[in-house]
């Protein structure tokens, strides 16, 4: 299971100046007709997006179609319980996401990949269905994600293609104790998390065919991963203040530099899913938004970001994290 780094703080505000996400946009994701929450995870180029909404009772369900929720299909995988998300949409439309999320249990999860005809197929190895979750995909169909041992807890990283699992990832020249696949691009790099001998985790990036690298975020005190990888050399994650507090970055593979992605306000940032055109879907754990650095990259109705300062506060646990 994907732990995270909990210390104890001062109890006074702290304050950590971050980079605004200069000339952006963010756009709120429309809501799903009769939701309490809607949140997007993935994007492709053709600005299709996937993810979940919250329905009244607090089950969470899948959606699918374009950003400016002209044309939205909610769908729904109850073969083992209740709880969808979709997580990853690929050029085609092919969609990945989990089953089973309202246990809360990582090994209780059960990955799916939606076709476009809306079959959803869970995702199996030799013949077995496997748990946790996958994430991204990419142009060919290939995902990427991982499964637990159900007794040692430990993470293992695959690919798969059409529902099937087709062979682990080694996250070569980085020794681990577990690790994550969460996005993958058109040549097959790979990003995603892994974690070390103390159990902290770590975002790496690994080019295909070429020793893993890892990333992390000088800003925090624990770098949670990376969760998606453009064609553009683009990958975006997260990293973790002392309190809990998750808080969104963007960074350059060539120049390995790193950018904040804020939300106004918001004390706790979510990144996920990024495209071609360096749109990012992002949420402050109770809203859905995209980050366009363009403004015509966005819906209509998309408002200029602002910079300000991120505020980290000690003892400020947000409501639920995504796994």
């Amino acid at each position: 299971m994907r732990k995270t780094l909990m210390l104890t703080v001062a109890a006074a505000t702290l304050f950590a100046t971050a980079p605004a996400m200069a000339g952006g946009t963010l756009y709120t994701v429309p809501p799903v007709s009769g939701s309490t929450e809607t949140i997007a995870f993935g994007i492709n180029n053709s600005g299709n997006i996937t993810g979940f909404w919250l329905d009244s009772s607090g089950v969470e369900h899948g959606f699918v179609g374009p950003d400016d929720g002209s044309n939205y299909t909610s769908f729904d995988d109850t073969a083992d319980g209740a709880g969808t998300q979709a997580r990853g949409i690929s050029t085609k439309g092919i969609v990945t996401g989990i089953a089973n999320v309202s246990t809360g249990t990582p090994t209780e999860y059960v990955p799916f990949e939606r076709a476009t005809d809306g079959t959803i197929t869970h995702v199996t190895k030799k013949g077995t269905v496997l748990n946790y979750l996958i994430h991204g995909i990419n142009k060919g169909g290939v995902f990427v994600g991982n499964y637990e041992n159900d007794t040692t807890l430990v993470n293992y990283p695959y690919r798969g293609k059409n529902a099937l699992y087709k062979g682990a990832i080694k996250v070569r020249g980085i020794t681990n104790t577990g690790a994550a696949g969460r996005g993958i691009d058109d040549a097959g790099d790979i990003v995603g998390w892994y974690t070390d001998s103390s159990g902290i985790l770590h975002g790496f990036y690994m080019a295909a065919g070429k020793s893993a690298v890892t990333v992390d975020d000088p800003n925090g005190a624990e770098t949670i991963g990376l969760e998606g990888i453009n064609n553009k050399g683009e990958a975006v994650g997260m990293w973790q203040d002392s309190s809990g507090n998750r808080h969104g970055f963007e960074y350059d593979i060539a120049k390995k530099k790193f950018k904040e992605l804020t939300i106004s306000g918001a004390t706790a940032v979510e990144v996920w899913g990024i495209n071609d055109k360096g749109v990012v879907a992002i949420d402050n754990e109770t809203t859905g938004y995209l980050y366009c650095p363009k403004a015509s990259d966005c819906p209509s109705g998309a408002a200029a970001v602002k910079p300000h300062t991120v505020a980290l506060n000690p003892g400020v646990q947000r409501p639920r994290l995504m796994p």
